[in-house]
């Protein structure tokens, strides 16, 4: 019996009801995007248990793919290196939220959860949007958008943590939507259904966007939108769809005009001090010296002055230890970087938060981990496993939040943590079916 057949008997077997459980709990950690909160840790520890009951009961039980291997790897070498470091360290190290990076260990479980719900995925993403709608409604704050005020889009705990996840749905329901335009044979429910919330969607994201004043979101879909658009122009009609771009382009570039002065006070003073950083550079053709000029003048604006402190701070362990890392006992080296007292140890760049803990090597067994999952759901899409506008959004939504983590670490945050679940299990999940699709037909399907 091929893996296909059997995952379809899991949903007519008395298993079927863990199967709809399951799709709610997966509807959890889609919601830390839209609900800043714990409830995803739980829903997945709860998704875990039940993945692993039914790979258990499974029969054949599926072979893990070596994607899945690495993941498991990955994350034996990092919880063995930070048990050790407790244990054979005086000062017993523990760091600062050094167990995320012990998640791939759940990757492919949770991968198998996901593709027993695979025939219902449709449903849970209608769902989850029809939900963002309502979130993105209670968060709006017209009063504060009109007076140019900064707010907090969504329900998140500050405005750069709503602004990212703003941009991840935007990114998601443009191409949902572009999905339902395009497949002639798509149900008609579902295609109304996305045409009818899929625009507001979009509107309160960029609303919700410009409110929040998080300049590093703004520079983040500066690179985005233009593939987004080209991307609109290939899969549409050409009139209709360069109809559509102009449209956008003329609203967005007339409520940037429109807003412009806000924008100017907003972004103005870090795009000056940065540019004075890069033309010092030029200057004494050392970066570094560049940044502690940058540190010390009264021009840089608090907050990029606390983030440059930071980075100087994180560049200095990790120079120290550039292949392997501090592991969890950076924390205890921090007051003897140069910037001590600079208030906290939250990177605000989700690259150093690696290169600090696990240096380049964990930076590299990152980096194949994620182009893995790239491949695998490229495969997928071209094999008509997935529509290829899954694959648009799944990958321009890595590229929007890669770009993000440059002056956030937003890696460590809800959202991040859940979009590593999110991605991970996706991507895995899409290998299963590859696996499926060659079980039923090894010609048509060569191993690769």
């Amino acid at each position: 019996m091929n893996i296909r057949l059997r995952s379809t008997d899991f949903s007519r077997s008395p298993d079927g009801i863990l199967i709809y459980i399951a799709d709610v709990l997966w509807l959890v950690i889609m919601s830390a995007s839209l609900i800043e909160g714990y409830a995803y840790r739980y829903a997945g520890v709860l998704l875990l248990i039940l993945a692993l009951t039914l790979y258990v009961r499974s029969e054949p039980r599926i072979p893990i793919d070596w994607r899945g291997w690495l993941c498991l790897a990955w994350g034996s070498y990092a919880g063995v290196r930070y048990l050790l470091q407790f244990a054979l360290q005086a000062d017993h190290p523990v760091g600062d939220h050094e167990l995320i990076f012990l998640m791939p260990l759940i990757f492919p479980p949770l991968a198998f959860g996901l593709f027993l719900c695979w025939s219902h995925l449709e449903k849970i993403v209608a769902v989850y949007f029809g939900f963002a709608l309502v979130i993105l409604l209670i968060g709006m704050r017209i009063d504060a958008l009109l007076e140019g005020r900064p707010f907090i889009p969504l329900i998140q705990h500050n405005q750069i943590h709503g602004a990212v996840c703003c941009g991840m749905i935007l990114i998601g329901a443009i191409f949902w939507l572009l999905h339902y335009l395009t497949d002639d044979t798509s149900n008609r429910s579902m295609r109304l259904y996305a045409s009818v919330i899929s625009p507001i969607i979009c509107l309160l994201c960029l609303l919700g966007i410009y409110g929040a004043k998080s300049k590093g979101v703004w520079l983040s879909l500066v690179p985005v939108m233009p593939i987004v658009g080209f991307l609109i122009l290939r899969s549409l009609k050409k009139r209709v769809a360069i109809l559509i771009v102009l449209l956008l382009v003329a609203l967005l570039g007339g409520g940037i005009y429109a807003v412009r002065e806000n924008i100017s006070r907003t972004a103005g003073p870090t795009i000056a001090a940065t540019v004075s950083i890069f033309k010092d550079a030029g200057a004494t053709s050392q970066l570094g010296d560049a940044v502690s000029h940058s540190i010390e003048s009264g021009a840089t604006p608090i907050s990029m002055n606390e983030r440059l402190q930071l980075w100087a701070n994180a560049w200095e362990l990790f120079s120290a230890a550039p292949i392997f890392g501090w592991g969890s006992e950076w924390l205890e080296l921090w007051p003897h970087t140069r910037y001590p007292n600079v208030g906290y140890t939250f990177m605000h760049n989700g690259y150093l938060e690696i290169l600090i803990r696990y240096g380049l090597f964990g930076a590299l067994v990152f980096c194949i981990m994620l182009g893995c999952f790239c491949f695998s759901v490229w495969r997928a899409a071209r094999l008509g496993i997935i529509p290829k506008h899954a694959m648009h959004a799944f990958l321009l939504i890595l590229l929007f939040f890669s770009f993000t983590i440059l002056s956030n670490s937003n890696n460590r945050l809800v959202s991040g943590e859940s979009l590593s679940i999110l991605t991970a299990a996706f991507a895995l999940a899409c290998q299963l079916k590859i696996k499926a699709r060659k079980a039923e037909n090894p010609k048509a399907y060569p191993a690769r």
